[in-house]
């Protein structure tokens, strides 16, 4: 976001703020900006999206790494976000995701997943990837989980009961992703991510939107509302059109699997340095 705007010279009133996870200090930083009279407020994950949403009514919000603004109550829809609020969703291509499992594990016949429940994103990508699995008669496992310790028990369970793992994006799994690589990586089981993080942790493979690009994007949104090109209230949710797979060399050699010649032209490769 700070690149993106600064392309366009408006970066030098930046008022960096992290909240770190903490609800109470996302109202402390919503009411300083507002006292503050703020022109625009970038606000990247959900929680961060709500409580600025909840501090003003007025102030355009510019939202980054949010899955469904709908589902999250911030606007009226996609197309016309209605109020204050617009952004740029990080919602992955979750189909796309099973999709890049099956090649990797054509004979697959149970595939698991594990998620926050009370993740407002987890659960929209979740029901698209219980809709996915259905569709192409894959039967999928689920698992809900609320921290580290309950990530582990899942893990260790569902690995003995599926072909593998795919990960749509969820905060819970996503921080405990070494602990789900203790168990997978052993069993030599395929898993599907949907964000870097966790195929730079060891996944083998990912669809996932660049998280950079995304800023970016969110950036340009910003920057145009604050020149008076348009307004929050008009401004559709942008999205990202992912087609390429990346694959964790590593990984890859590990369970001994080779690209998908269909896959190959535009593969992405990973390695750790």
């Amino acid at each position: 976001i700070t690149d993106g705007l600064k392309a366009r010279g408006l970066a030098g009133s930046l008022d960096l703020q992290n909240a770190h996870g903490d609800q109470s200090t996302l109202k402390t930083i919503g009411d300083r900006f507002v006292h503050k009279d703020a022109k625009l407020i970038f606000a990247v994950a959900t929680p961060a999206v709500q409580a600025m949403a909840r501090a003003t009514k007025t102030i355009p919000i510019v939202g980054a790494a949010v899955t469904s603004y709908t589902a999250a109550k911030v606007i009226a829809s996609n197309e016309h976000p209605g109020g204050n609020v617009t952004g740029v969703s990080n919602i992955g291509p979750v189909a796309a995701q099973l999709d890049l499992f099956m090649k990797l594990v054509p004979n697959a016949k149970r595939v698991g997943t594990i998620y926050n429940a009370g993740e407002i994103n987890s659960v929209v990508q979740i029901e698209l990837l219980r809709a996915a699995a259905e569709q192409r008669g894959i039967e999928l496992e689920e698992a809900t989980v609320t921290n580290l310790t309950d990530l582990q028990s899942a893990v260790v369970s569902m690995s003995k009961k599926v072909d593998g793992f795919v990960f749509p994006t969820d905060n819970v799994v996503v921080a405990g992703m070494a602990v789900v690589l203790r168990t997978t990586v052993p069993a030599h089981q395929v898993t599907v991510s949907g964000d870097m993080g966790s195929l730079a942790a060891g996944c083998t493979a990912a669809m996932t939107v660049d998280y950079y690009k995304l800023g970016l994007q969110a950036a340009q949104l910003g920057a145009d509302i604050l020149e008076g090109r348009t307004t929050a209230a008009e401004t559709p949710i942008g999205v990202q059109d992912v087609k390429n797979p990346t694959f964790n060399v590593t990984a890859m050699k590990r369970l001994g699997l080779e690209i998908p010649e269909d896959l190959k032209a535009g593969a992405l490769l990973w390695q750790k340095k």
